[in-house]
């Protein structure tokens, strides 16, 4: 009996010392804040805004920095080695140029590392997991703002004919390194929403599939216990922002082939999240599933997940977000009175205009602006012809717009904006009498007191405070 007991106390100690060595602290609220680095809250990242930031990491003996080649047009891609221990994890970022996101979140992480208080936290995985990272993979695509490498390759359908240096670079670095796991870091576009939710997707992640079957082989399986982590993660700092991205098979692309050579990748997708134009909340939250995967792969605490944990995951709706919803718009048209809603649409490249996007019973969607019209109802934009110059200040603004004019015509050299509010010149593709799909998103808001909100170029600007009440943009 003496002899049981003392068999299932050892039992149970041992059993609680390999929970404790699979727990996982990771990276909270307070300390990202602390280790953030500053510089990167914009829209685009270019090379030169991580240029100084990796001389100076360069110089820690934490990391070891190699050259793995040079873009199309010449720029230095660089990888960073960390740690010495047998697991090898491949991270890379910003193979689409215009998906900045993660690359901020990498340089967070070489923060974190190389913080002197992070020493007890290093000491346990640096000799258990050897992380290479590959920051901005394809930074002529950053400096041009796009997708594409500066040949007009899309890095990511590269990964079976390599025509890019590029892809070439990463398909190098795959097959030197030779990593059980691969962290694929990406943005996603600002419109997916969780599931059925009205919540955008501020991350979503994905195991891919290394064949059209989806197969599960045991590659593929820790995939996908590690996003069970991944998930719980996310259940704990934002719940219900979290999707699973579209699992069809992608023949061309890294994520799939690392999959089919047996690396066990996670595609990490960020989105948006309301009021966070440059999708910082995205960012912190990658750093933090960074911090997670190096403790939960060292550990190995990832194994202890079952696949429900992923199967759980709501796919991505696409379009299920829009830009701006305006609710309970009264209408008239061809005799008939309506309440509609209307969804708004950015385009916040090039021209950055604002068109109206969908029109009727949109109560399913969410939104990134909401505003109530309720009592308020269309009218028509109506130009205000420059046949002579015009200086605007407030005063004189607020009493053409109450007036009825919503944009100007004419000569646009003659006008002259002294306001901070926006200004419509000379626009294309105008509703006469009702909102309209894919019309220019500028018209009035009127009750029976008169023009009360101007809608301008998508800017919602009240007439009665005087306020933007919210911007062009996300």
């Amino acid at each position: 009996m003496q002899q049981a007991l003392k068999w299932l106390l050892a039992s149970f100690l041992s059993l609680t010392t390999v929970v404790q060595a699979m727990a996982v602290n990771g990276l909270t609220v307070e300390q990202y804040q602390q280790i953030k680095q500053p510089g990167l809250d914009k829209p685009q990242l270019v090379h030169s805004d991580i240029t100084p930031l990796l001389a100076q990491h360069q110089q820690n003996a934490l990391f070891r920095f190699s050259p793995l080649g040079q873009s199309a047009q010449g720029t230095p891609v660089w990888q960073i080695d960390i740690g010495t221990g047998p697991i090898k994890v491949l991270s890379w970022s910003q193979m689409h140029g215009d998906e900045p996101t993660a690359t901020a979140a990498l340089m967070d992480l070489l923060n974190f590392v190389s913080a002197p208080e992070q020493k007890n936290w290093r000491d346990n995985w640096l000799s258990k997991v050897t992380l290479r990272l590959i920051p901005m993979v394809n930074p002529d695509g950053a400096a041009a703002n796009s997708r594409f490498n500066s040949m007009g390759i899309d890095i990511n359908r590269d990964a079976k004919a390599l025509q890019s240096p590029e892809g070439q670079l990463l398909m190098q670095a795959a097959k030197a390194f030779k990593p059980a796991f691969g962290l694929n870091l990406h943005d996603q576009n600002r419109y997916y929403a969780a599931g059925d939710s009205n919540k955008q997707t501020t991350i979503s992640l994905l195991a891919p599939a290394f064949n059209d079957a989806k197969d599960i082989d045991a590659s593929r399986k820790k995939a996908m216990q590690l996003i069970g982590d991944m998930a719980d993660l996310m259940a704990e700092q934002l719940p219900g922002y979290l999707g699973k991205y579209d699992d069809t098979f992608s023949w061309r692309s890294f994520g799939d082939t690392f999959s089919g050579m047996g690396i066990s990748t996670v595609l990490i997708e960020s989105g948006g999240y309301p009021g966070d134009d440059n999708r910082q909340v995205a960012r912190r939250l990658n750093a933090q599933l960074l911090v997670l995967s190096i403790e939960s792969i060292a550990s190995g605490a990832y194994l202890q997940q079952t696949l429900e944990g992923y199967r759980a995951i709501p796919f991505n709706r696409d379009g299920g977000i829009k830009d701006v919803l305006i609710d309970n718009l009264g209408i008239a048209i061809n005799g008939h009175d309506a309440i509609v809603d209307v969804a708004l649409e950015f385009d916040l490249v090039g021209a950055k205009q604002a068109r109206v996007r969908d029109i009727g019973d949109l109560s399913i969607y969410g939104s990134y602006h909401r505003f109530d019209a309720s009592g308020l109802r269309y009218q028509a934009p109506k130009a205000y012809t420059l046949t002579k110059a015009l200086t605007l200040d407030k005063t004189k603004y607020l009493a053409l717009l109450r007036e009825g004019y919503s944009h100007f015509s004419g000569d646009a050299s003659l006008l002259t904006n002294n306001t901070d509010w926006p200004v419509v010149l000379n626009p294309k593709g105008l509703s006469d009498t009702s909102p309209q799909r894919f019309r220019h998103a500028t018209f009035l808001l009127a009750n029976n007191e008169g023009v009360q909100l101007a809608l301008l170029n998508g800017q919602l600007l009240d007439l009665r405070n005087g306020l933007i009440l919210y911007p062009m943009g996300t």
